[in-house]
C-alpha cells in the first residue's frame, strides 16, 4: 500500500495490448496504483527483441512485482506464456495476491517450484532466494498434505467408516491442489489410478443419482477397501489428468456432471 492505495502490477503476454490498457484504466479508476509493462513486444514494439533488452525487461518486471501488493494476470482465452508463468510463481513466492482476468487452472506447488528453478537457472533470483523457495515448497507441501488428510467435504459421498475425501473442496477453499506426485509420495504408492463416472440424465438430479447408482453397483467395494480414495464431483472436467490432478470447480449449473475416483496402489 502507498498512501492508502493498493499497488497492482499487470502481468501477461504483450500480445494483449488492448486488454492491458483496459485493465490499467479500470483498476486505476477503482482506486489502485497500477504498474504495467513499458513496451509491447508482441504488439509492435520491436526494440524489445534487440540484444539484451528482453532480458532487462524481464528483470524489471520482477522488480515491479516486488513493488506490488498484488498481480493481475491478463490471461485472455486462458493463455499464459512462459514468462507470465514464471512471474506468477515469483509473485506466489513473494506472498503477493494473484488475480486473473479469466478463470483458469491455477498452478500447482510443483508448477511454481519448477518455474522458480527456471528463474534461478537464468540468474534472475539468487541462490539464497532459491534455497528459501525450496524450504517454502517443502513446508507448503507438508501443510497441504496434512489438510488433505483432515479435510472432509460436504458432499454426499462420506459413507461411514470409508476413507473418502472430497478433494476439490481444497481448491474452492483457495488452496492449491496436490498433484499425482504428491499422492504417490503420500501413500508410498507405485501408481495412481483414476476412474471417471459420467452422469446420465436430463438434469442435475438425474445425473447425480445415476453417478450414485453406478458407485453403489460397481465401486462400493473399492471405497470400502483400505485403499486411499479421492472423490471429486466436477463439471466440464479437463482431459489432461495424466499430467496433474488440478482444479476442480463446481459450476452452479452443470451441463455434464462427472465424478472422479482417484486411488493409489
Amino acid at each position: 500500500m502507498v498512501n492508502g492505495f493498493k499497488v497492482i502490477t499487470l502481468c501477461g503476454s504483450t500480445r494483449f495490448k488492448e486488454e492491458f490498457l483496459e485493465a490499467q484504466k479500470r483498476l486505476t479508476l477503482e482506486g489502485n496504483i497500477v504498474i504495467s509493462v513499458g513496451l509491447f513486444g508482441h504488439s509492435g514494439d520491436d526494440v524489445v527483441w534487440t540484444e539484451g533488452v528482453k532480458d532487462m525487461l524481464d528483470r524489471q518486471h520482477l522488480a515491479k512485482i516486488d513493488l506490488a501488493d498484488e498481480i493481475f494476470v491478463i490471461n485472455v482465452g486462458g493463455y499464459i506464456g512462459d514468462s507470465t508463468r514464471r512471474e506468477i510463481a515469483y509473485a506466489e513466492y513473494k506472498d503477493k495476491s494473484i488475480t486473473y482476468l479469466e478463470s483458469c487452472r491455477k498452478p500447482s506447488l510443483y508448477d511454481n517450484y519448477a518455474a522458480l528453478r527456471e528463474l534461478h537457472d537464468a540468474g534472475r533470483i539468487s541462490d539464497e532466494d532459491f534455497e528459501k523457495a525450496g524450504h517454502d515448497f517443502d513446508e507448503k507441501r507438508k501443510a497441504l498434505i496434512e489438510e488433505y488428510n483432515t479435510c472432509q467435504g460436504p458432499w454426499p459421498y462420506q459413507w461411514k467408516n470409508i476413507d473418502t475425501v472430497v478433494f476439490g473442496i481444497l481448491q474452492q477453499m483457495g488452496v492449491v491442489s496436490l498433484d499425482y506426485s504428491d499422492l504417490k509420495d503420500l501413500y508410498d504408492a507405485d501408481n495412481v489410478y483414476e476412474i471417471r463416472i459420467k452422469g446420465k440424465g436430463t438434469n442435475d438430479e438425474e445425473q447425480l443419482q445415476s453417478i450414485i447408482d453406478t458407485i453403489r453397483s460397481e465401486y462400493l467395494a473399492l471405497l470400502r477397501s483400505s485403499k486411499k480414495v479421492i472423490v471429486t464431483l466436477c463439471g466440464d472436467c479437463m482431459d489432461d489428468l495424466n499430467v496433474d490432478w488440478q482444479t476442480r470447480t463446481l459450476a452452479s449449473e452443470l451441463k455434464n456432471m462427472e465424478l472422479s475416483l482417484v486411488y493409489a496402489l
